[in-house]
């Protein structure tokens, strides 16, 4: 991880194939590298009934979603390093993945062989 940054991964569910703790930091310091200051930002992995209740409350919206990004609003005199915070909903983005496998394997089966 390069200096400056870093990443708290939660997992609030566990399932087959959800990418390692260490794998979501590295995505996340490989876009976050070109910060000028250090930065800290909480990556937070989440089963459906919990980002139906963030989705509610901060955006009045029912029903699950992807992924939510909560920029960090802290006073500029605190001086934190903290961006926010990132909910991704494992059931939800695993279920877009195979449907957008699915849709590249019909619409361009010779890419995928």
């Amino acid at each position: 991880m390069p200096e400056g940054i870093e990443i708290d991964v939660q997992y609030a569910v566990s399932a087959d194939g959800m990418p390692e703790a260490d794998t979501l930091r590295r995505w996340a310091a490989a876009v976050l590298q070109e910060q000028a200051a250090a930065v800290e930002l909480v990556i937070r992995v989440v089963d459906e009934a919990e980002i139906t209740a963030l989705n509610r409350r901060y955006r009045g919206k029912d029903g699950a979603t992807n992924v939510l990004a909560f920029p960090s609003e802290l006073p500029a005199e605190v001086g934190s390093a903290l961006l926010g915070d990132i909910v991704i909903c494992a059931p939800v983005v695993a279920r877009e993945c195979v449907l957008q496998l699915s849709l590249i394997h019909i619409s361009e089966p010779t890419r995928l062989q």
